[in-house]
């Protein structure tokens, strides 16, 4: 097994090893310990629940950073190159990190978790979003950008439970002797996905409204999860900026619907929300889209599930649900 090395891009309280204040540093791990490189937040808590104390974790992307288009430096190429198994979200989520793991050694186990479930496409979204009443208006253009494969697959908690078995599963296929360990960790953190997901199942039994609408078009496996309808503002990739016309048709939707609140991302701009709000007389709220954490909420003992529940509250609240 080759030696492994660590950048401590995040320095995650409970989640990441930390090793110091600096980006860029580099401290020795334990040499016996498979270093496991993670694409970004939510993929790096899953490999740090599930490996533990077992492995080292090489967390690509920095507190607070919005993942779309994070490019990597120099000396994480180095560290990613020397790392024993990359777990990353592919479906040009992160378009330079992809680069970069086609052109990892091949002695390197490089998984996308996107392959491990169920993804919603550009098609079906045609399909489904806004319900049958605005066929029409999504002829005339309202289409957001939307890419081949929605990558947000993270915001149904059970595609948490899918991908974490996955880690589970290729961490052991290369240290078999962690596999019992493993598999403990990963079923306590699929037990608390899990309460996770039922208790979206019954909040949003029963909700005056079905609209989420929301500045970055990342709600879908959420909504989809909730039996909601996603009404996003703007593009699977948030540098889409709207049209007018996708902004007035947005702003229809949600004032025949009777929508209340519309929804912002604070990594993003909120603007195109603020504009949609006005425009119907609604107020704007934040929501999490759990593609990164900033530094105080993980020293705070922020998690995945809990950022989750607080999306729940807050959609249950905007939607009237009892």
């Amino acid at each position: 097994m080759r030696a492994s090395r660590i950048i401590s891009l995040l320095a995650l309280t409970g989640l990441l090893v930390a090793c110091g204040a600096s980006q860029d540093s580099t401290p020795a791990p334990k040499a016996d310990r498979l270093t496991v490189a993670a694409s970004f937040y939510p993929v790096a808590e899953i490999v740090q629940r599930v490996g533990g104390d077992d492995i080292e974790l090489l967390a690509l992307t920095a507190p607070g950073i919005e993942p779309h288009d994070s490019e990597l430096s120099a000396k994480q190429l180095d560290a990613l190159s020397q790392a024993d198994i990359v777990f990353y979200i592919g479906g040009g989520f992160q378009p330079d990190l992809e680069k970069a793991v086609a052109s990892l050694p091949k002695t390197t186990v490089a998984i996308d978790l996107l392959k491990s479930v169920d993804v919603i496409t550009s098609e079906e979204k045609e399909k489904d979003d806004h319900g049958d009443d605005h066929a029409e208006e999504e002829s005339d253009g309202h289409g957001h950008g939307h890419s081949d494969t929605d990558p947000h697959v993270w915001l149904d908690p059970a595609n948490m439970v899918k991908m974490s078995a996955i880690v589970s599963q290729e961490i052991a296929k290369v240290q078999s002797e962690l596999a019992s360990d493993l598999t403990s960790r990963q079923t306590e953190y699929a037990n608390e996905l899990t309460e996770v997901g039922t208790l979206m199942d019954t909040t949003f039994a029963s909700c005056e409204r079905k609209e989420l609408v929301s500045a970055h078009d990342a709600f879908t496996y959420f909504t989809k999860r909730a039996n909601l309808i996603a009404v996003p503002i703007s593009g699977v990739d948030p540098e889409n900026e709207p049209s007018a016309k996708e902004l007035e048709v947005v702003a229809k939707i949600a004032q025949d619907r009777n929508v209340t609140t519309v929804f912002f991302e604070e990594v993003l701009p909120k603007a195109f929300a603020d504009t949609v709000a006005k425009a119907i007389g609604a107020s704007v709220d934040s929501i999490n889209a759990v593609e990164t954490i900033s530094q105080s909420d993980l020293d705070a003992g922020i998690t995945y599930s809990s950022i989750m529940k607080s999306n729940i509250t807050k959609v249950a609240a905007a939607l009237g649900c009892k």
